[in-house]
């Protein structure tokens, strides 16, 4: 029931393309639903809630989080798609909701593509909640191991976040000798398209599939760079949910972390 109260505040189809993910409303009902699900159990016990949803896109996740927001509980969405903010600012005007566009550079995302990383406004320990839904899933290795690290920063202690990733484990690795042209049973696309097999910048940890004409159309990272990376980043990994991405039953498409600092 708390899921239809907002359903008739996904954007239209014109504004959902402008997202270069999830279009379809079907999918954004599936997502939303199943996001509010995992969001209500990953909320940190402290209030008021302080939320920073990192590529915000066009509002899915705030979507999912808006029927648990209180009036003292703030929600922030950050995001390098100038177009996407604007949309955002002017579709949901809760007073506690914020949208700050981030001038920074992705390949994929933003075509004023340069080497600079941009640290994100915000003051340290600023965020007892975060978000990230296909984020890091699109990061080279410069930028993953960055922007990590400002989430680290910005995260308060007790504080929790929830990202997903491409994690290229050994349950993806024992996968990869079935992985056939064939249809995937988990998701409707051959279950060959998702082999990380191909460098992403002479990277010898982040990998892209072949058919993405960029690297961060899709990036996908070892389990030991993973590790490395939470670490160096003041994180620790306090749940861990496998995607269907892998070839096995799955709670969602990528794989889902649960973060607590370390």
């Amino acid at each position: 029931m708390s899921r239809t109260t907002v359903l008739n505040m996904i954007p239209p189809p014109s504004e959902r393309e402008g997202g270069l993910g999830t279009t379809a409303y079907s999918e954004w009902c599936y997502t939303v639903g199943f996001l509010q699900s995992l969001i209500f159990q990953t909320l940190p016990e402290e209030r008021p809630l302080r939320m920073l949803d990192i590529g915000c896109g066009v509002g899915r996740l705030y979507l999912a989080t808006r029927p648990y927001l209180q009036p003292d509980d703030t929600y922030t969405g950050i995001d390098v798609g100038k177009s996407f903010i604007e949309i955002c600012r002017a579709r949901y005007t809760d007073p506690n909701v914020t949208f700050v566009h981030l001038d920074a550079s992705n390949p994929y995302y933003a075509s004023h593509y340069s080497d600079k990383k941009l640290p994100w406004p915000f003051e340290d320990d600023g965020f007892n909640f975060m978000t990230a839904l296909s984020v890091w899933t699109h990061l080279n290795e410069g930028d993953f191991t960055f922007y990590l690290k400002e989430l680290g920063r910005t995260l308060a202690p007790r504080g929790r976040a929830l990202v997903s990733f491409f994690i290229m484990d050994e349950i993806y690795e024992e996968t990869l000798p079935g992985r056939t042209s064939a249809q995937s049973a988990y998701y409707p696309e051959p279950a060959s398209r998702w082999v990380f097999d191909q460098s992403a910048y002479g990277s010898r940890n982040y990998f892209h599939p072949k058919w993405a004409k960029v690297p961060e159309h899709a990036i996908g990272v070892t389990k030991a760079a993973f590790d490395e990376t939470v670490a160096d980043a003041g994180l620790q990994v306090a749940h861990y949910f496998p995607g269907c991405w892998k070839e096995k039953p799955g709670l969602f498409f990528q794989d889902f972390v649960v973060f607590e600092r370390a």
